[in-house]
């Protein structure tokens, strides 16, 4: 019988898997148990919530959770939601802590998510251009194109 040295086996390592790292995979699994707990949340006040992702720091100490609503921006709105989310805080980590089989419960910090934002804010910088292109293209190409037939024509 073989004795074994030093604790190391001459088996390799187990492949597993995970293709991607630990962080991603408990932002998935927090953005998961956070959006099932909202789903069971009747709040007026939180409208039509979407929990668009969360996002953890590598010590696990907070977690960044990012929200988005169908209503535009608008500063006192925006205030009323994030302090509806303000008092459902205790609760989503109650719930992150029972269903994540984690050490440390990471604190929960709710943010509007800027890219949902920002594209917002792109789509209609766009209508607003297509808006000008319209304006643009309504002057008469017809009388263009009739100039260049009764050129040819003569």
């Amino acid at each position: 019988m073989a004795k074994r040295q030093g604790g190391s086996s001459k088996r390799p390592r187990q492949s597993t898997n995970r293709h991607y790292p630990r962080t991603a995979r408990l932002n998935a699994l927090l953005t998961e148990i956070i959006a099932g707990h909202f789903e069971r949340v009747d709040d007026d006040k939180l409208g039509f919530l979407t929990i668009t992702g969360a996002e953890v720091d590598n010590d696990l100490n907070v977690c960044q959770v990012f929200v988005s609503t169908f209503a535009e921006p608008d500063p006192e709105e925006d205030a009323v939601v994030l302090e509806a989310l303000a008092q459902h805080r205790k609760n989503v980590q109650r719930a992150i802590a029972t269903q994540a089989k984690l050490r440390k419960t990471p604190d929960v910090v709710f943010l509007f998510d800027p890219a949902v934002r920002g594209g917002a804010r792109i789509e209609s910088n766009l209508a607003s251009l297509d808006l000008v292109d319209d304006e643009s293209s309504d002057q008469p190409e017809s009388d263009a194109g009739e100039a260049t037939d009764q050129s040819s024509a003569d």
